[in-house]
């Protein structure tokens, strides 16, 4: 088992208001809470149970593919439990659809095809997977249960004000200007500009619509999170944000009302910058993290009956429930 962090802590989400205390209103927002249970994964972290017939599909972010290390250690504490895992091929450069069919080729090259699906995703990654959900119903009637981490519904604001000049009155001075360009430049250089656009508002809102009008009938677990300190260069966009909308809670890349998906099980949790549920560092055990997400991901799946599955006859008594 991987030593215990000391240092950062799931209680406390409610801070934010001290923080940030421009933040919109959040209650009201969630639907069904599931930190508690989160919680309670993570203080124990007693291993995992997996059913044999299930496996466990990572799919990165945005720059996923080009950060080192992006998501190894989870997958190899899972490994280690006996899970089966992969990381799904998905490319930084790629749009929703193209990463959509390139996971959905990868699961039917590495997966059994009797294997049920528990798809664990970050950022731009829950985008990719339930895309591909909505689009297939093979795969959808053999997934037991999607995790989201902090995967969008609204336009990110640093890719807005670097590829569409928004927020422009509230740039700074010349050295941020530059900084901005260069990104732009980089962005272009490595062919992400579509895929980044897609997190745009304007372009963001319909693929969300159209998987919210999908009504994907899976167990959902989403975490949303704020951050209030910078760790990494890539992801943490905290000074730019703050200059775009003062006082008002993010995880150093979207702001956190962006990351609340309303028919999902949310999970709520703070001092969670953006890249380091893939990464880890200060602090942060980012393979306990995903171990407690998966416990609550196996616990849906045990739960679930997938769509066409046989069902208890009308008046029969039902199963019982796992504890």
């Amino acid at each position: 088992m991987d030593a215990r962090s000391d240092t950062w802590s799931p209680h406390g989400f409610s801070a934010y208001r001290a923080l940030y205390p421009a933040t919109p209103q959040l209650e009201g927002r969630v639907r069904s809470d599931a930190t508690g249970e989160f919680i309670v994964a993570w203080d124990q972290d007693d291993g995992l149970c997996p059913p044999a017939d299930i496996s466990c599909i990572f799919v990165r972010g945005l720059f996923g593919e080009w950060i080192p290390g992006h998501f190894t250690g989870p997958l190899r504490a899972l490994e280690r439990a006996s899970v089966q895992a992969i990381i799904a091929r998905s490319r930084a450069s790629g749009t929703i659809a193209a990463n959509a069919a390139l996971i959905q080729r990868d699961i039917e090259q590495r997966i059994p095809a009797a294997n049920r699906l528990a798809f664990l995703c970050h950022s731009k990654g829950g985008l990719d997977a339930l895309a591909l959900l909505a689009r297939s119903a093979a795969l959808r009637e053999r997934t037991a249960a999607v995790v989201l981490c902090q995967t969008p519904r609204g336009g990110c604001a640093v890719l807005e004000s670097v590829l569409l000049g928004r927020y422009a009155e509230s740039i700074g001075g010349a050295r941020r200007r530059v900084q901005e360009a260069l990104a732009r430049a980089a962005i272009a250089a490595c062919g992400a500009r579509p895929a980044c656009a897609e997190l745009t508002s304007g372009h963001i809102e319909p693929t969300v619509s159209r998987i919210d009008a999908a009504a994907l009938p899976l167990p959902v677990v989403s975490v949303a999170s704020w951050s209030g300190t910078p760790t990494a260069w890539l992801d943490s966009q905290h000074g730019r944000l703050q200059t775009i909308r003062p006082g008002c809670a993010h995880d150093g890349l979207f702001f956190v009302e962006q990351l609340l998906w309303p028919a999902a099980e949310q999970v709520l949790l703070p001092q969670l910058d953006h890249s380091q549920p893939t990464v880890g560092g200060a602090g942060f055990d980012h393979t306990r993290f995903w171990r407690a997400l998966v416990t609550l991901a196996l616990r849906r799946a045990r739960g679930h009956i997938p769509p066409g599955a046989d069902r208890p006859a009308r008046g029969s008594a039902p199963a019982p429930r796992p504890s």
